[in-house]
């Protein structure tokens, strides 16, 4: 069977990701873009299969932790709107303020769900994935962000 944290194909070569947790014949697996599904063990492979798009075949030889994490408009669901919110209110005004500083950057509310969750990433140097484990303890994803925040603020 597989182990949590290995990086599996679907047999259609079109879906990938990294196993969450095995039930039985089942396998959840997380998707780069942060979608969990779940499928027959007997659908995937630790290989990426001749039919996988060169995305996945490149990423086939990056370890997950470094494959590139840009969200787009596309890739939201509930779950990123519902880590949106938990980030704590001061954290989200420094972000947009710091945005807003930028030339012509425009204004931070104009900006979709995955453009915010893209630029809080690369301000707090907290990865959505990171974002999304700490949702449930709102208080230690402020005090993350913070420091990352601050850090980037010294740059």
């Amino acid at each position: 069977m597989f182990q949590i944290g290995q990086k599996v194909w679907h047999r259609d070569g079109k879906r990938s990701g990294v196993v969450l947790d095995c039930d039985g014949d089942r396998v959840f697996i997380e998707q780069e873009n942060g979608a969990e599904l779940d499928f027959p063990a007997r659908e995937l492979s630790v290989t990426a299969p001749a039919a996988a798009t060169p995305a996945h075949r490149a990423a086939a030889s990056v370890p997950y932790s470094m494959v590139d994490r840009t969200l787009v408009a596309s890739d939201i669901t509930p779950e990123h709107v519902r880590v949106l919110g938990l980030i704590p209110q001061r954290t989200v005004q420094a972000v947009a303020a710091v945005y807003e500083k930028r030339p012509r950057a425009g204004k931070f509310s104009a900006l979709d769900v995955a453009q915010k969750l893209n630029l809080i990433a690369e301000v707090t140097d907290v990865p959505y994935r990171t974002m999304r484990t700490y949702s449930d303890r709102p208080g230690e994803m402020g005090l993350l962000m913070g420091k990352g925040l601050a850090d980037s603020q010294k740059g």
